[in-house]
């Protein structure tokens, strides 16, 4: 088995790009994942402040305190939980096509080896004459 044996083969090519290409989206999905789940621990707080309230305050003189939107914080937590799902599903990604890659480049390599088996036994006659008129070889009949 030769070098370019294996990089003419497809199937190794493409399974080392995709082991690359998925290792590259595993560490990048760690690594933002458990950024974004830090951020979201410090973001969140205690919400028992507003637990108490009763929908008695959504009457007109409450002035739709109880119906506001998300806060500045928590929208901020909202984005952060978005992004470290985003992440979570690029590692998860990334661990799948590592495990392909993989697959993949097993295969290439049984098959170049077995292509390489099959030139080396092959019988000597199929490749190339033998040479006449070297000493000790059979002679052609006249």
């Amino acid at each position: 088995m030769k070098l370019p044996d294996i990089y003419t083969d497809w199937k190794i090519v493409v399974g080392l790009g995709l082991i690359m290409l998925g290792a590259a989206n595993w560490i990048l999905g760690v690594e933002r994942t458990q950024i974004y789940s830090r951020m979201i621990v410090a973001l969140q707080r205690p919400a028992a402040a507003t637990d108490y309230r009763s929908f008695d305050e959504l009457d007109a003189g409450a002035g739709g305190a109880v119906l506001e939107p998300l806060t500045a914080q928590q929208r901020q937590a909202s984005y952060a939980t978005a992004r470290m799902d985003f992440y979570h599903a690029a590692f998860l990604a990334g661990r799948v096509m590592v495990l392909l890659g993989l697959i993949v480049t097993l295969l290439g390599f049984i098959s170049v080896i077995q292509q390489d088996s099959r030139r080396a036994f092959r019988r000597p006659e199929d490749d190339a004459p033998i040479p006449r008129g070297l000493p000790g070889a059979p002679r052609a009949p006249q």
